[in-house]
């Protein structure tokens, strides 16, 4: 199975409990409105990964009149979900890095589905080039200093964990020239290592980078054990703010 097809996979699986493990998600996708700043004529918006429709029900609520939103994710079952919530909007099921518009959109917008994309680096120029002149990409996602802690626990076991090698804020910076890049770790509070694991799996969130085996259940147990109870983890979230 291809890694799109995994994640298309688990994401799918996991629409029924995506929005009761989605504190992060739910933080970037008011900080992404937040930043939205106030409009007074309506726009053409293209959303992508827009998965249950956190983001997309906040847009929906405080765009002008007469605004579109296209909504789109690469699992059939979240477009699904998010699309018996909103009838009146548009939805697609649509791979992000090969998106299938014309544009131009005044707005393209996306929350913490960027970490999955395979190549950001040209997955965020060929976004810029669906903007119409003076048009906007604002983007959440995931930075270097996500589930640190995990890591950290891993490392001290001599062990590697499965997160994927996000970047730093200096990454999009260089790969879109003119791009605003703002750090806002978030961390939050989980019971144990076990429930921080757990949440990811209620995301949809738990396919680990290309080529990591997962660990044996010995060596998780330890791992858990050495998070503590409770324990913290930062979720590093990059948001990005870029003008055509």
């Amino acid at each position: 199975m291809s890694r799109k097809k995994a994640i298309a996979g688990a994401f799918s699986a996991a629409a029924a409990t995506y929005e009761s493990a989605a504190r992060a998600q739910v933080w970037a996708a008011d900080a992404l409105v937040e930043r939205l700043g106030g409009l007074s004529a309506p726009i053409s918006v293209l959303e992508l990964g827009c998965g249950t429709g956190l983001l997309t029900r906040r847009l929906a609520a405080v765009l002008p009149k007469g605004s579109r939103i296209l909504a789109t994710d690469l699992s059939p079952a979240m477009v699904e979900t998010a699309r018996n919530a909103l009838p009146d909007l548009s939805f697609a099921v649509m791979d992000a890095e090969a998106p299938h518009v014309a544009g131009p959109f005044d707005l393209i917008v996306s929350s913490l589905a960027a970490q999955w994309f395979a190549d950001l680096p040209a997955t965020l120029g060929r976004l810029s080039a669906l903007l119409a002149p003076g048009g906007r990409l604002l983007l959440a996602t995931l930075g270097a200093g996500t589930f640190a802690q995990w890591k950290d626990a891993h490392r001290a076991l001599g062990l590697d964990s499965g997160v994927p090698d996000y970047p730093t804020a200096d990454g999009p910076a260089a790969w879109l020239p003119g791009v605003r890049v703002e750090s806002a770790p978030l961390t939050l509070d989980y019971a144990d290592g076990r429930d921080f694991l757990q949440s990811l799996e209620a995301l949809g969130a738990q396919t680990p980078k290309p080529g990591h085996r997962p660990l044996p259940p010995g060596q998780l147990r330890r791992i858990i054990r050495a998070m503590g109870n409770p324990c913290k983890i930062t979720w590093d979230i990059l948001l990005l703010d870029y003008r055509a």
